[in-house]
Protein backbone atom coordinates (compact mmCIF):
# COMPACT_ATOMS: atom_id res chain seq x y z
CA UNK A 1 0.00 0.00 0.00
CA UNK A 2 1.30 3.53 -1.01
CA UNK A 3 0.68 6.77 1.56
CA UNK A 4 0.81 9.73 -0.60
CA UNK A 5 0.73 13.24 1.50
CA UNK A 6 -1.25 15.98 -0.81
CA UNK A 7 -0.17 19.35 0.17
CA UNK A 8 -3.02 21.94 -0.02
CA UNK A 9 -2.42 24.58 -2.65
CA UNK A 10 -1.70 27.86 -2.21
CA UNK A 11 -3.72 28.16 1.46
CA UNK A 12 -1.58 30.06 3.10
CA UNK A 13 -1.04 32.52 0.52
CA UNK A 14 -4.63 33.08 0.38
CA UNK A 15 -4.87 33.23 4.02
CA UNK A 16 -2.08 36.11 4.01
CA UNK A 17 -3.79 38.08 1.01
CA UNK A 18 -7.01 37.84 3.01
CA UNK A 19 -5.73 39.34 6.03
CA UNK A 20 -3.55 41.62 4.26
CA UNK A 21 -6.40 43.30 2.61
CA UNK A 22 -8.55 43.58 5.59
CA UNK A 23 -5.20 45.58 7.38
CA UNK A 24 -5.13 47.67 4.39
CA UNK A 25 -9.21 48.80 4.51
CA UNK A 26 -8.65 49.11 8.75
CA UNK A 27 -5.76 51.75 8.10
CA UNK A 28 -7.67 53.45 5.42
CA UNK A 29 -10.84 53.22 7.61
CA UNK A 30 -8.78 55.11 10.36
CA UNK A 31 -7.21 57.87 8.65
CA UNK A 32 -10.41 58.78 6.87
CA UNK A 33 -11.80 58.96 10.23
CA UNK A 34 -9.35 61.18 11.75
CA UNK A 35 -8.92 63.77 8.71
CA UNK A 36 -12.58 64.08 8.70
CA UNK A 37 -13.19 64.43 11.96
CA UNK A 38 -14.03 68.13 12.72
CA UNK A 39 -13.65 69.82 16.56
CA UNK A 40 -16.71 71.18 17.62
CA UNK A 41 -17.32 74.48 16.98
CA UNK A 42 -17.94 76.52 20.35
CA UNK A 43 -19.50 79.92 19.91
CA UNK A 44 -18.26 82.57 21.88
CA UNK A 45 -20.82 83.97 24.43
CA UNK A 46 -21.01 87.54 25.18
CA UNK A 47 -19.91 88.38 28.58
CA UNK A 48 -23.54 89.38 29.38
CA UNK A 49 -25.10 85.72 28.33
CA UNK A 50 -25.03 82.76 29.83
CA UNK A 51 -25.76 79.38 28.58
CA UNK A 52 -29.00 77.95 29.48
CA UNK A 53 -27.22 74.37 29.39
CA UNK A 54 -24.38 74.91 31.17
CA UNK A 55 -25.27 78.11 33.58
CA UNK A 56 -28.45 77.81 35.16
CA UNK A 57 -29.62 75.78 37.97
CA UNK A 58 -32.05 72.71 37.07
CA UNK A 59 -34.94 75.44 38.48
CA UNK A 60 -33.71 77.97 36.18
CA UNK A 61 -33.74 75.68 33.82
CA UNK A 62 -37.26 74.73 34.05
CA UNK A 63 -38.11 78.30 34.61
CA UNK A 64 -36.77 79.10 31.23
CA UNK A 65 -38.12 76.42 29.27
CA UNK A 66 -41.84 77.66 30.86
CA UNK A 67 -40.60 81.62 29.77
CA UNK A 68 -40.21 80.88 26.57
CA UNK A 69 -43.32 78.84 25.85
CA UNK A 70 -45.27 81.93 27.82
CA UNK A 71 -44.07 84.05 25.66
CA UNK A 72 -45.19 82.48 22.52
CA UNK A 73 -48.92 82.59 23.91
CA UNK A 74 -48.72 85.86 25.34
CA UNK A 75 -47.24 87.48 22.21
CA UNK A 76 -50.46 85.68 20.51
CA UNK A 77 -53.04 87.26 22.71
CA UNK A 78 -54.29 90.44 21.18
CA UNK A 79 -53.21 92.32 24.55
CA UNK A 80 -50.84 92.08 27.18
CA UNK A 81 -51.90 89.84 29.44
CA UNK A 82 -51.63 90.42 33.86
CA UNK A 83 -49.73 88.19 35.86
CA UNK A 84 -53.13 87.17 37.31
CA UNK A 85 -54.53 86.09 34.22
CA UNK A 86 -51.97 83.84 33.18
CA UNK A 87 -51.88 82.55 36.10
CA UNK A 88 -55.54 81.26 36.11
CA UNK A 89 -55.15 80.12 32.25
CA UNK A 90 -52.68 77.60 34.41
CA UNK A 91 -49.69 79.17 32.20
CA UNK A 92 -46.28 78.00 33.91
CA UNK A 93 -44.43 79.56 35.81
CA UNK A 94 -46.54 82.01 36.74
CA UNK A 95 -49.89 79.41 37.98
CA UNK A 96 -48.72 78.69 41.76
CA UNK A 97 -48.35 74.54 41.99
CA UNK A 98 -45.81 71.80 42.97
CA UNK A 99 -43.41 72.96 39.95
CA UNK A 100 -43.87 76.48 41.11
CA UNK A 101 -42.38 76.00 45.08
CA UNK A 102 -39.56 73.39 43.68
CA UNK A 103 -38.17 76.08 41.20
CA UNK A 104 -38.29 78.65 43.60
CA UNK A 105 -41.61 80.13 44.49
CA UNK A 106 -40.85 82.98 42.18
CA UNK A 107 -43.39 86.23 43.01
CA UNK A 108 -44.40 87.78 38.98
CA UNK A 109 -45.17 90.95 38.42
CA UNK A 110 -46.07 92.22 34.85
CA UNK A 111 -46.01 95.99 33.33
CA UNK A 112 -45.94 97.19 29.50
CA UNK A 113 -42.98 99.15 28.25
CA UNK A 114 -43.66 102.16 26.03
CA UNK A 115 -42.91 100.64 22.73
CA UNK A 116 -45.50 97.93 23.17
CA UNK A 117 -42.95 95.68 24.71
CA UNK A 118 -44.32 93.49 27.91
CA UNK A 119 -42.22 92.79 30.88
CA UNK A 120 -42.70 90.03 33.56
CA UNK A 121 -40.30 90.05 36.34
CA UNK A 122 -39.95 87.37 38.73
CA UNK A 123 -38.77 87.38 42.42
CA UNK A 124 -37.52 84.32 44.35
CA UNK A 125 -39.00 83.32 47.61
CA UNK A 126 -35.94 80.99 47.70
CA UNK A 127 -32.81 82.60 45.98
CA UNK A 128 -30.61 79.28 46.96
CA UNK A 129 -32.83 77.25 44.17
CA UNK A 130 -33.19 80.15 41.52
CA UNK A 131 -32.42 84.07 40.64
CA UNK A 132 -34.49 86.70 39.70
CA UNK A 133 -36.08 86.41 36.22
CA UNK A 134 -37.04 89.31 33.30
CA UNK A 135 -39.16 87.94 30.62
CA UNK A 136 -39.12 90.89 28.01
CA UNK A 137 -41.33 90.15 24.84
CA UNK A 138 -40.97 92.82 21.89
CA UNK A 139 -42.20 92.17 18.73
CA UNK A 140 -43.65 88.67 19.30
CA UNK A 141 -40.48 87.43 20.84
CA UNK A 142 -39.28 86.69 24.27
CA UNK A 143 -35.98 87.21 25.79
CA UNK A 144 -35.30 86.08 29.29
CA UNK A 145 -32.61 87.61 31.76
CA UNK A 146 -31.60 86.38 34.87
CA UNK A 147 -29.82 87.76 38.10
CA UNK A 148 -28.70 85.85 40.87
CA UNK A 149 -30.18 87.11 44.13
CA UNK A 150 -33.71 88.84 44.86
CA UNK A 151 -33.27 92.48 43.01
CA UNK A 152 -35.64 95.72 42.25
CA UNK A 153 -37.03 95.89 38.99
CA UNK A 154 -34.76 97.63 36.44
CA UNK A 155 -35.78 101.15 36.09
CA UNK A 156 -34.96 101.00 32.04
CA UNK A 157 -35.20 97.36 31.03
CA UNK A 158 -33.76 97.70 27.66
CA UNK A 159 -30.63 95.48 26.72
CA UNK A 160 -27.97 97.50 27.39
CA UNK A 161 -29.26 99.00 30.70
CA UNK A 162 -29.64 95.39 32.00
CA UNK A 163 -26.08 94.27 30.69
CA UNK A 164 -24.86 96.89 32.46
CA UNK A 165 -26.26 96.74 35.83
CA UNK A 166 -25.25 92.88 35.66
CA UNK A 167 -27.90 91.14 34.40
CA UNK A 168 -27.89 87.64 32.49
CA UNK A 169 -29.42 87.28 28.91
CA UNK A 170 -30.20 83.57 29.15
CA UNK A 171 -29.52 82.14 25.43
CA UNK A 172 -29.11 78.48 24.02
CA UNK A 173 -26.04 77.81 21.97
CA UNK A 174 -26.53 75.03 19.37
CA UNK A 175 -23.33 73.39 18.91
CA UNK A 176 -22.00 69.80 17.78
CA UNK A 177 -21.79 69.30 21.43
CA UNK A 178 -24.87 69.09 22.43
CA UNK A 179 -25.44 65.69 21.22
CA UNK A 180 -23.63 63.47 23.39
Amino acid sequence: MVHQIVRPSGVERETLWVGLAAGVILCAAVVTVTLRAAVPEMVALAAHQVDSRSGLTPAEQGLYADLLVAAQDIAAAPAVSSVSDLAAEGLPPFVRDASWRARGAHEWSGWSGEHGEAFYLGQPGDPALAGTLLLRIAGGEGVVWLKPGVVRPPAHPDADALAAAGWKQVVFSFNAGVTR
